[in-house]
């Protein structure tokens, strides 16, 4: 089973960096969607969750060229088969794809078998369809089970973002060898403010809120020791019309900082895993 080797609380950021800064978008286009009583399809949740692969995916695109950042893109392999396009579009304009299970599998109670199929299903889907190597990985929900980790490591991935225990990025020694864990907090992530179910809890402000203060606290505490940050989005959310505004404020708010930089989490990975050598 794969065991924590140490937190890495001296990660070797870019000289000038004080905070680097993670931008990931969660996209898939209703595989996440759960199922009315008699394994009826809910349309409404369902249509809701397309949105981000049909329209919302471009308009974070549009902003994210804007802006000039990049970032990392969570994708289930259904998706990436549907909506190829959108897929690929990220991969050409920089950001770094990364697996998100094939089809919204929840995997905490799976066979370590089934587990290792979907992970490989999905690396294979993704990378057919944008040709790049699939390196990083997030569970569905959050939700690890006791050998993803190792499965992973086995896979060849090198890095995972699940896990919630913790301000800065773990070794792990695992069944395929090493690799990073990057953890981040759900108290940032959009859908806990405007996303379903319904009503919105704190709404577009006090998600804007919520992310500003998450800020204020990680730079002020990054003049001491190491920090960062890092947002979980959804593209079926953040995707409107009005949430983008938030994003997009956010984003010019930042990078008005010269010592901030946005990152991928293959980069957060990198960085940490050299200092993990030592």
């Amino acid at each position: 089973m794969a065991k924590e080797v140490k937190s890495i609380s001296n990660p070797d950021w870019p000289t000038g960096v004080r905070l680097p800064v993670v931008l990931t978008f969660e996209h898939q286009s209703g595989e996440g969607a759960a199922l009315l009583p008699g394994d009826r399809p809910n349309y409404m949740v369902t249509g809701a969750m397309e949105y981000g692969a049909r329209v919302g995916i471009w308009n974070i695109l549009e902003l994210l060229d804007r802006c000039g950042v990049k970032a990392t893109f969570f994708a289930c392999g259904a998706t990436a088969e549907k909506y190829p396009e959108s897929i690929q579009a990220a991969q050409k304009a920089g950001h770094e794809i990364a697996g998100m299970s094939y089809s919204f599998e929840r995997v905490r109670t799976a066979s370590p078998e089934r587990e290792r199929s979907i992970v490989v299903k999905t690396a294979k889907a993704l990378e057919d369809v944008c040709g790049a190597k699939i390196r990083g990985w997030r569970c569905p929900d959050y939700r690890v089970s006791p050998q993803t980790l190792d499965i992973l490591s086995e896979c060849g991935f090198a890095w995972d973002s699940s896990l919630l225990n913790d301000d800065m990025p773990c070794l792990f020694e695992c069944a395929g060898g090493k690799l990073i864990e990057l953890p981040f907090t759900t108290s940032t992530a959009d859908r806990t403010y405007i996303a379903y179910p319904y009503p919105m809890r704190g709404g577009f402000d006090g998600m804007a809120n919520a992310w500003n203060s998450e800020f204020d606290v990680l730079y002020r505490e990054s003049e001491r020791t190491p920090r960062f940050m890092m947002l979980s989005i959804q593209t079926w959310a953040s995707g409107r019309p009005t949430p983008l505004r938030t994003l997009r404020t956010f984003i010019e708010r930042l990078s008005a900082y010269n010592d901030i930089q946005f990152a991928r989490c293959d980069d957060i990975a990198g960085w940490s895993e050299k200092a993990g050598r030592n």
